[in-house]
């Protein structure tokens, strides 16, 4: 696609139903695939069903193995950990009431509450989170993600790597006492407890399916506890009465698995969905709709899209040249402005507001084609000379997405000379292939766990840490990582952390592209709903008004 053709309408705009459809669709909305109304029903006033899109299949039922937003939005209704966030960004107790930490800022001892319960009835433990955090970093689980949030623990290593079978940092001196002690001061170590990683899960529940959590061993502390899963079609979820911090007013959560933007848009507007994610073709038009602009919420968050230049899997980016050369031709603010309707601030640096050390003065590389071009020559392949076929992968099912990745594609042919195709790739296998490092060139987001710039920096591009799949290493980088992570003073560590940035920046394994904006539409009788920065809370207050 030429540039000048980004303006025209997509293909959601395109596609017209007709009416048959359209009916048809409202029909479904009431009584659900195979089940009848009492199934699925949430339209009488009285009743406390809430309807939510899941916009991807879910990749695990496991917090231990969960890697993406979609699924954790999901597993955090009817898991815990030991801390929560606020509507207010603060951490607050959750399965701990209170935490004492050590005059050496090493070890932190939890004291857990006595009212909560798995939702089979048994009493939560201090010797479950020790087999939960124990299990998370077993390599018989196949996390890919335990060691990013549960490597300060002392023996955590020791443990993923299959030399030791428990964690010497761990430890239950009574049922209610938790202590977990890690390899130096870290201001953000709360945090990543945050994480599904840090959740308690259910011991005879897990080990009754063989050590895997399955539906029948889905049992966690949550406010909502599993119903049903129907595969391609929805997850329900059941209020939890015993709940420790008082039964949810909802009676049950039903998380429709829609894949396809204009399918979650119909169906919200057929009455199906009480709350949804929109993408920028349906913003564009119901900003004009009387009743639907009404129903329009957006949220900045702390996360940022970019393009990742896998240096191990595509020779050309070892070259910091080539990587300059791709940041200094792609048009960020034509890809906001004529596919993100210019709702998405355009992103500078790696770190997006609302994340500390976020810096609004900074400027990364801009948008030069001619200095692209002088840099890709310099590399050896003047006006794409010789320059070898490149793939951009992105998410399936996602038009925003798409989109965008045609627009780099055709930035990249214009301005360098350089030929890019494209590959829509299934979520899961997105992720698969990902973790592994097969993909030479990919766009995607990273949105943040925890309100820390470590969670950006030192998580995704560090060169020995686990989420650095396209092997980056900068060593003056790391060193600046390693600085700033175990020091205190705030200050000095914000500093430190800008300048590892701009580093990064510099070196361009990742070209940032926008920050994330989410775009939903409310249904007026959702109410209660709890919001922090990065995104919705547990349904704990959310009720529908009548």
């Amino acid at each position: 696609m030429k540039k000048d053709q980004r303006h025209l309408t997509t293909r959601l705009q395109q596609r017209l139903w007709p009416a048959g459809a359209a009916m048809a669709l409202a029909l479904l909305a009431l009584t659900g695939c195979g089940g009848g109304p009492s199934q699925t029903s949430g339209g009488s006033a009285g009743d406390q069903v809430l309807r939510v899109a899941q916009t991807a299949e879910p990749t695990t039922l496991d917090p231990a193995k969960v890697p993406d937003g979609p699924t954790i939005e999901l597993l955090m209704q009817v898991f815990e950990g030991l801390v929560q966030w606020t509507p207010e960004n603060k951490l607050a107790p959750a399965l701990a009431e209170k935490w004492d930490v050590s005059a050496d800022g090493k070890t932190y001892t939890f004291h857990l509450r006595k009212d909560a319960k798995f939702h089979n009835g048994r009493a939560v433990t201090a010797d479950d989170f020790v087999y939960s955090l124990t299990r998370s970093l077993d390599p018989k689980t196949k996390s890919t993600v335990s060691m990013v949030y549960l490597d300060d623990i002392v023996g955590a290593r020791a443990v993923s790597d299959g030399s030791a079978t428990t964690v010497k940092g761990l430890s239950a001196p009574d049922d209610h006492t938790l202590r977990i002690t890690i390899d130096a001061p870290k201001a953000y170590f709360l945090s990543k407890l945050t994480y599904p990683t840090g959740y308690v899960v259910c011991k005879e529940a897990v080990e009754s399916t063989g050590g895997e959590v399955q539906e029948t061993s889905m049992i966690g502390t949550g406010p909502f506890k599993l119903g049903e899963y129907r595969r391609a079609d929805r997850v329900v979820l059941e209020a939890y009465p015993d709940y420790w911090g008082g039964a949810p007013k909802l009676a049950r959560m039903e998380r429709r698995i829609l894949l396809d933007p204009g399918t979650r848009h119909d169906t919200f507007r057929a009455g199906g969905l009480e709350m949804t994610t929109i993408g920028m073709a349906f913003y564009r038009a119901d900003k004009q709709d009387p009743e639907l602009a009404t129903r329009i919420k957006v949220f900045k968050r702390p996360a940022t899209f970019y393009l990742a230049l896998n240096q191990k899997a595509f020779e050309p980016f070892r070259d910091r040249r080539v990587r300059q050369a791709f940041a200094h031709a792609v048009d960020k603010r034509e890809i906001v402005d004529s596919v993100w309707e210019g709702v998405p601030p355009v992103a500078q640096g790696i770190l997006p507001e609302g994340i500390p050390g976020f810096d609004p003065q900074f400027k990364g590389l801009q948008f030069d084609p001619q200095r692209a071009r002088q840099l890709l020559a310099e590399a050896g392949y003047p006006n794409g000379t010789g320059f070898p076929t490149l793939t951009l992968s992105f998410r399936a099912s996602e038009d925003d997405i798409r989109n965008t990745a045609t627009a780099v594609q055709a930035d990249l042919q214009k301005n360098l000379g350089i030929k890019v195709n494209l590959d829509e790739v299934e979520w899961t296998t997105f992720l698969a292939r990902r973790n592994k490092g097969e993909m030479p060139f990919y766009f995607l987001r990273w949105m943040a766990d925890y309100l820390d710039p470590q969670n950006f920096l030192s998580t995704m591009l560090y060169s020995k840490a686990p989420e650095n799949t396209i092997g980056y290493a900068n060593p003056e980088f790391d060193r600046l990582c390693d600085q700033a992570d175990r020091m205190q003073n705030a200050a000095q560590r914000l500093a430190l952390y800008r300048k590892a940035e701009a580093l990064a920046v510099n070196d361009a394994p990742w070209v940032p592209i926008f920050y994330q904006t989410d775009v939903e539409l409310w249904s007026p009788r959702l109410q209660g709903v709890d919001t922090m920065l990065m995104g919705h809370l547990p349904h704990k207050r959310t009720h529908l008004a009548p």
